[in-house]
């Protein structure tokens, strides 16, 4: 059995937890807003996209909040702590160890991809209580791919400070690092560059390839923090 493998059973125990979180975070964030469908009359599917999840504005900085709270909750449930024992047998047993690590950061993004997938879907049966011009736009995906992104590089950088210091502290800097990102929309903020409507179109290839070499750094570190921490 692979590393890969053994992580998604051992993520049975905690399936139930996943699925709420998945499910019904993006399904309250999405309930707290149906007061507010009129917002999005008129608009076409893109627009209306790019005004709740492309950028944050003064009435749906609460359901960003929420939404960021139950991302939190997911890293910390799938990036939680491994018994010593189990641990230990995963460095017996293999002989690249790194291969532990990167599995797991995989398994990671899969579930972001699954989360900000779900809260657009979530979105989308809002927008038909709105009356939204169904008309699919390529940009509605490339939205979605830099929410990702930049969601999976602010868990990495959670991980990275769980490993210097505690999970404690890698959550609750993630929390304030997220908060500021809602409060204010600034360039020196990563959450910035994971909303499409804050920058131009042509911003996008730009931005992607600065948070993939960000993703790759981060990931390299973790290894090297994670074998390090594993051995010593």
């Amino acid at each position: 059995m692979t590393t890969f493998s053994l992580e998604w059973k051992l993520l049975r125990e905690d399936a139930l937890k996943i699925c709420c979180i998945c499910i019904v975070y993006p399904l309250c964030t999405t309930l707290l807003l149906l007061y507010m469908t009129s917002l999005f009359d008129g608009m076409t599917l893109r627009q209306a996209f790019t005004a709740l999840l492309g950028q944050v504005e003064e009435l749906t900085w609460m359901y960003w909040t929420l939404l960021w709270f139950g991302y939190v909750l997911l890293i910390q449930i799938i990036w939680k702590p491994r018994s010593t024992s189990f641990s230990y047998n995963m460095l017996l047993r293999y002989p690249t160890k790194s291969w532990f690590w990167l599995n797991r950061l995989l398994i990671l993004l899969i579930f972001t991809a699954c989360y900000v997938a779900i809260t657009y879907l979530m979105s989308f049966f809002l927008f038909l209580k709105a009356h939204v011009t169904l008309q699919f736009d390529i940009l509605i995906v490339l939205q979605a791919l830099i929410l990702c992104i930049n969601m999976y590089c602010h868990a990495l950088l959670w991980k990275i400070i769980e490993l210097l210091f505690s999970g404690k502290i890698a959550s609750v800097l993630l929390i304030i690092l997220f908060f500021a990102g809602i409060k204010q929309s600034a360039p020196y903020i990563p959450f910035y560059y994971g909303l499409m409507g804050n920058f131009e179109a042509n911003m996008v290839a730009i931005v992607l390839f600065i948070e993939g070499l960000l993703i790759c750094m981060m990931c390299l570190l973790i290894v090297r923090f994670g074998l390090k921490k594993d051995y010593f």
